[in-house]
């Protein structure tokens, strides 16, 4: 047996997880040599529960080898373990991180500038239109957009990339010989031809409620910065958050209205010091240091705004703003807020609906 087949066998015994395998290999040198102690020297390390140290002398080694690598060639799937020199590096430098990657796609996209985006499954429209929209231009500035692969925002963030011709990543809850939700698997699918799909479980293990909470804290790993869109009291994307701010990864989260219960979470962290993200330019500035501020118009070329028009764009969004609110929020006279709105409308970044009330344009 080699060491990444050891580390295999080690991911998939029950009950153990990431944490307390990191802690044998600390404590024993190497996944082999924790196979190859004895009960009373896995006992004695103060490591594991009796319970677990019998899952692992109990567990089919070989017959989960067998099994294993057969669903990974039908499949088309590598797997990646600590050991081996393409591990992402980003996945090496937390206390919990994973010692097993199972990847469909692109390895390499893995270890390219990315930021995450996660939010509500129940998502309104403006939640998704936003993931959408700012996925999109994160993919245009060259950086891959990771998710989690669930209904509402994180779909919407995966298609918003996929949409803009550039490749995002999936970090799922189970393994490769299942699919949650079912009516993903289309877009999984399209995700490892245009990105990757990854895993640290076991091909065979089912979508748990447990493992969904404990993934995520690759999604935040994998990002260089976490954006939050739309998340309610509960919701697994402030899981996400938490464990970016334990990464010191930086967290960003977008303003919703106060009655949408699915952003009650993501409100809560504005209130309790997160950074606000106006605009994706927010999050791209932040994490590229040679970042210039660029919109796209309706064919999709990429356009500068100026420091005046950028400061009016952050202020209209996907819901109506009338031209007295916008000269309110801006601190502009109606006369010079005018002439940056023609602006903007110009590069076809924003559109004026009836009434003097303007909104951005779908393909900002």
């Amino acid at each position: 047996m080699t060491e990444q087949e050891a580390l295999l066998v080690l991911n998939a015994v029950p009950l153990l997880g990431a944490r307390r395998i990191r802690k044998l290999l600390a404590f024993f040198g190497s996944g082999l040599d924790v196979l190859q102690a004895s009960f009373d020297e896995l006992s004695q390390s103060s490591i594991l529960l009796p319970t677990i140290v019998e899952n692992i002398f109990h567990f089919s080694k070989d017959k989960f080898l067998q099994d294993e690598y057969n669903l990974i060639q039908r499949k088309g799937i590598v797997a990646l373990t600590d050991a081996d020199e393409d591990f992402p590096g980003s996945l090496k430098s937390f206390e919990d991180s994973p010692v097993v990657l199972y990847v469909k796609g692109d390895i390499k996209c893995l270890d390219q500038m990315s930021v995450a985006i996660v939010g509500s499954r129940a998502a309104s429209y403006y939640g998704c239109k936003s993931a959408n929209s700012f996925a999109k231009a994160f993919t245009r500035a060259g950086v891959v957009v990771v998710s989690g692969l669930a209904r509402g925002i994180d779909t919407a963030a995966h298609l918003g990339s996929l949409e803009a011709n550039g490749k995002t990543v999936a970090v799922i809850g189970c393994g490769f010989n299942h699919m949650y939700p079912k009516e993903n698997l289309s877009l999984m699918e399209t995700i490892s031809r245009n990105g990757a799909v990854v895993s640290e479980f076991a091909c065979a293990m089912p979508p748990l409620k447990q493992n969904f909470p404990w993934r995520n804290r690759i999604i935040s790993a994998l990002g260089r910065a976490t954006v939050v869109i739309e998340a309610g009291e509960k919701s697994g994307a402030l899981i996400t958050a938490d464990y970016a701010l334990a990464q010191n990864k930086d967290v960003f989260v977008l303003p919703s209205n106060i009655d949408n219960e699915t952003a009650w979470g993501s409100n809560r962290l504005i209130q309790d010091g997160a950074r606000v993200a106006l605009n994706p330019d927010d999050i791209l500035s932040a994490i590229k240091e040679d970042h210039v501020p660029l919109r796209p118009n309706a064919q999709g070329s990429m356009l500068l705004l100026s420091d005046e028009q950028l400061k009016v764009y952050a202020f209209i969004a996907y819901q109506p703003v009338q031209l007295d609110e916008l000269a309110r929020q801006s601190g502009l006279n109606i006369s010079s807020l005018m002439n940056i709105i023609l602006s903007l409308e110009l590069k076809r970044a924003i559109r004026q609906l009836p009434g003097q009330y303007y909104v951005r344009n779908d393909n900002a």
